[in-house]
């Protein structure tokens, strides 16, 4: 029987709870019982296998490394019906709940479309082939290197499984054609080095994607720590990952926050890669808080000296470019913000946090109540993250009454009551805020809530053109990251010259490491092709979204950020929309065609797809 998580507890060193660092995280020399210490022990032995396989992994011949892959497929595949049982059960997802095909995207499929990439990119290096990109290095109007990097035809059919999508990684600016065909190919690891990944907390495809580009792209032994929340997993990712596992290259530990920080401190690690808050990275870099930190960050001298990776979130936002939205583009772009708040239970690093309209859109009123109707019909979802009930306190102004169904909020407009369930867990509910003043509401902006809030915030401008300026400014200089940002943009917008100009220059000027054009950053993050990671600039003393690079399959470099684009709509209705009636079963199909790339999967895939058009 699953023991449901402790809610209150933020103490984890590794994970996305917000707050600060408490004396369980930052008492490097607290006293050591029986029980720590046998977790040490197992630690360095752990630590040691490691060690002992590091050179020969590092040597391993491209045969070697293929054929450990199409292992790790079978294996995969073997184990994915328990991996997706285990992550709902983590997060309380009911057996017939279309949310099932979030865990299913996230996680298993996330991994196989990793694998696969791996595999791809090891068959071209075994031809002497270059990169295989899906498409040529060239130059944008403005002069700047662009790579595309999707859609991938072979082996992955993206052209049909996300039709009208492309993504392009855009250089850093004043490259010339040698650097810029330089950072096209990756620079091969040759140091024996072991990685220490801190997993997340709210998605488990993250766990394994850090791991993957760690293993197969670094070619370093990986030691994986598992967030509390995520450690039912450990049976299942042993068993998916077997093939890791028994060649010496993988070894998965679950414990405390000391665990993790005697991991972080072990000789035998070489770098670290954490996912979570930016008060879990402070804690790691420069200790507790305290006079000791301040003269640490003071004097530039952190407690660790070995490198360190990091992905901390975001405040992202969605940019409604104004312009004239026919009925079903305005409904489709409701649906993908909603999608985009709803998807995890809030509980993503990508959620959406603030929607920046133009305060004399005609069509402002008609989207939000759009996007209202849409996040009222959505029936909760379990608050399963540790802190939720406190951030959303903080966030709404009002407070959870002691029954955990009741919410009441600030402004009794919000206030709901509903049918209490018998199981009486926490369940919040989608609140979106409308016509917000930043200044009046500064919490918004300068931190990232991590539960289903949303603000809406208008400016006023004089056309729409001047108020993608204004939009693309506030949301640079005033909310917290650079990790991801989304515009929805009318056909309208583009038919003028001026319009095409403005959205360039807003494209050119947003510093997030990925902006997405009319769909939910989160395909981005699942395609794998599309390097993840905030803006470049971030430092060790200023974080913001993180340091480095993940998910970079094709091993690019000299990358400012990724911009992807879809359709205003998509047909038939994509499974990342909440409520989608066959979402689970479409999911499965994806994953069945990612693990066998066969015509004869894409066939199934297209029926399950034609078929979900008339439920």
């Amino acid at each position: 029987m699953f023991t449901q998580p402790n809610r209150s507890s933020t103490r984890w060193l590794n994970g996305t709870a917000t707050g600060s660092r408490n004396s369980e995280t930052g008492s490097f020399g607290s006293r050591i019982d029986t029980a720590e210490r046998v977790a040490t022990d197992e630690l360095n032995v752990a630590l040691s296998d490691l060690s002992t396989h590091q050179a020969k992994w590092l040597f391993a011949t491209v045969k070697d490394r293929q054929e450990l892959i199409e292992r790790c497929i079978d294996s995969l595949a073997t184990a994915a019906p328990a991996w997706l049982e285990t992550a709902c059960e983590i997060k309380q997802i009911p057996t017939d709940s279309s949310c099932r095909a979030e865990e299913l995207l996230s996680g298993p499929m996330v991994a196989m479309r990793y694998l696969r990439l791996m595999l791809r990119n090891l068959r071209a290096l075994a031809n002497d082939s270059p990169n295989p990109l899906p498409g040529r290095l060239k130059k944008g109007p403005d002069g700047r290197w662009r790579i595309p990097v999707m859609p991938i035809t072979r082996d992955l059919f993206d052209p049909f499984c996300f039709f009208g999508f492309k993504a392009s990684v855009w250089l850093k600016p004043g490259l010339d054609e040698g650097a810029a065909r330089a950072a096209t190919q990756p620079v091969e690891n040759r140091m024996p080095a072991t990685s220490l990944i801190l997993g997340a907390g709210n998605v488990s495809g993250i766990v394994a994607a850090d791991c993957f580009g760690k293993l197969f792209q670094d070619q370093h032994t990986v030691l994986l720590k598992l967030h509390p929340l995520t450690a039912p997993l450990q049976p299942v990712f042993e068993t998916a990952f077997a093939p890791l596992v028994e060649a010496g290259l993988l070894r998965i530990v679950t414990g405390d926050a000391e665990l993790g920080s005697r991991a972080i401190r072990h000789s035998q690690v070489d770098d670290v890669h954490i996912t979570g808050s930016v008060a879990a990275h402070d804690a790691i870099v420069w200790g507790s808080p305290g006079p000791d930190r301040d003269q640490r960050r003071l004097n530039n001298e952190p407690m660790i000296d070995k490198p360190i990776t990091s992905e901390l979130g975001n405040v992202s936002p969605w940019i409604m470019v104004p312009g004239y939205y026919s009925p079903r583009q305005l409904q489709a772009q409701a649906e993908n913000v909603a999608a985009s708040i709803a998807n995890n239970a809030g509980f993503n690093c990508l959620a959406t946090r603030v929607i920046v309209t133009w305060k004399h859109w005609p069509q402002r009123e008609e989207f939000l109540s759009r996007l209202q109707a849409i996040l009222s019909r959505l029936p909760r979802r379990v608050s399963y993250y540790p802190g939720a009930i406190e951030r959303f306190e903080r966030f709404t102004g009002g407070h959870v009454s002691h029954s955990p169904w009741m919410i009441a909020h600030r402004d009794s407009a919000f206030a709901e009551e509903g049918d209490e369930p018998e199981d009486s867990i926490p369940r919040l509910p989608w609140t979106l805020f409308r016509d917000v003043d930043p200044r009046e509401s500064p919490l918004f902006c300068c931190e990232e809530s991590f539960v289903p809030v949303c603000a809406e915030m208008p400016l006023d401008a004089s056309d729409e053109f001047e108020f993608l300026r204004q939009a693309t400014d506030f949301v640079n200089d005033e909310l917290w990251g650079t990790l991801c940002a989304t515009l929805s943009v009318p056909n309208s917008f583009r038919a003028s010259e001026r319009g095409r100009h403005e959205l360039h220059v807003a494209l050119t000027n947003l510093r997030y490491g990925t902006v997405c054009i009319n769909q939910f950053s989160g395909i981005a993050f699942t395609l794998l092709t599309v390097p993840w990671g905030g803006h470049p600039g971030a430092t060790l003393l200023d974080p913001q979204s993180g340091l480095g690079w993940v998910r970079n399959t094709f091993g690019l470099r000299s990358i400012e950020k990724t911009v992807l684009e879809g359709p205003l709509v998509v047909v038939p209705k994509p499974i990342w929309i909440p409520g989608h009636p066959s979402a689970e079963r479409i999911a499965w199909k994806l994953f069945e065609l990612y693990q066998r790339p066969l015509i004869r999967n894409v066939a199934e895939l297209s029926y399950a797809a034609f078929l979900s058009l008339f439920q």
